[in-house]
Formats: C-alpha cells, sequence, structure tokens
C-alpha cells in the first residue's frame, strides 16, 4: 500500500508541473487572447525586469491569470474523482491526488508571488534565490523557465536558461 501511495504522489506531482509549464507556456502565446493579454499585464506592467520586486506584492486584480489555472485545472480535479466513483481507484488514492495537487497548487502561486516581494522571508532559504534568478530570466525572456520550483519540463522541452 506505501509504494501505490509514493508511486501515486510521484505521478501527481509529474502530472502537475507538466500541466503547470503548459498553461504558462499557453498564456505567453498571442492565440490565448485576452488570457494572453491579462498575463502580459503581470510581465509588462506590474512586474517587468526593471521593477522585478516589490514591497507588497502588485496583484494585477481581474487580469489575474490565478483564475485561468484555476478553471483551467478543473480537468485534474475530474480524473480522480471520476476515477474513484468508477472504482479504477480507491477512494483513498483519489484523496491523496487531490490533496497533492492542491499543495502543488498552493506552492507555484506562493512561491511565485514571494519572487516579487522584498524581503520575504523565503529569500533566507537555502537555494530560493537560484530560483529566483531562473525567474528572473522569465521576465527578461518570456519564452524562457516557465517552471516555477522544477524545471523538468523547461530542460525537456528546450526552454530551461540560467
Amino acid at each position: 500500500m506505501m509504494m501505490s501511495i509514493l508511486i501515486t504522489i510521484l505521478i501527481t506531482i509529474i502530472a502537475s508541473t507538466l500541466f503547470g509549464h503548459i498553461v504558462h507556456w499557453s498564456l505567453h502565446q498571442r492565440w490565448m487572447g485576452r488570457f494572453n493579454s491579462a498575463h502580459m499585464t503581470h510581465h509588462i506592467k506590474l512586474y517587468p525586469p526593471e521593477d522585478y520586486t516589490s514591497d507588497v506584492y502588485r496583484s494585477a486584480g481581474k487580469n489575474s491569470t490565478t483564475r485561468f489555472f484555476a478553471v483551467a485545472a478543473i480537468p485534474l480535479i475530474l480524473i480522480p474523482v471520476v476515477l474513484a466513483i468508477t472504482g479504477i481507484v480507491s477512494m483513498s488514492i483519489a484523496g491523496i491526488i487531490l490533496v497533492v495537487e492542491a499543495v502543488m497548487g498552493f506552492l507555484h502561486n506562493y512561491i511565485h508571488d514571494a519572487f516579487h516581494v522584498n524581503n520575504h522571508w523565503l529569500n533566507k532559504v537555502p537555494g530560493f534565490s537560484r530560483w529566483n534568478k531562473i525567474h528572473y530570466i522569465h521576465h527578461v525572456d518570456m519564452t524562457k523557465n516557465y517552471g516555477i520550483f522544477t524545471f523538468f519540463w523547461d530542460r525537456l522541452f528546450g526552454t530551461y536558461q540560467v
């Protein structure tokens, strides 16, 4: 049972990070229309490279793409529910998937926002400054580094730069 839990967690992390990478990449594509425009508010108006941080996080308000991520994640949420209802996976495995997805979503959002806040407590955590540098590169060249704290997909798709 412990092995199936660990495998479930690993697969869910892989799926969640791939989802995050694809959604973030897509928000940088013009064919995303108003979602691309909303995301560019974050990059161009709120956090351009020359004004990358502030004392408090500058929210995009109605142009926030966090809601887009949440709506886009509906299939990720429904899949384990449907798998549990149909008996393909147990309710406990479905619950683990949902918890890991929620934790990953929270971490991506929280860590991302922390990159843009001066004197955030995470700045004292070893390794955080490296992640922040990689994210800063994304603000300089928006074709690079779509990950927040995992960069496997960026390396695989050739979008990783340090």
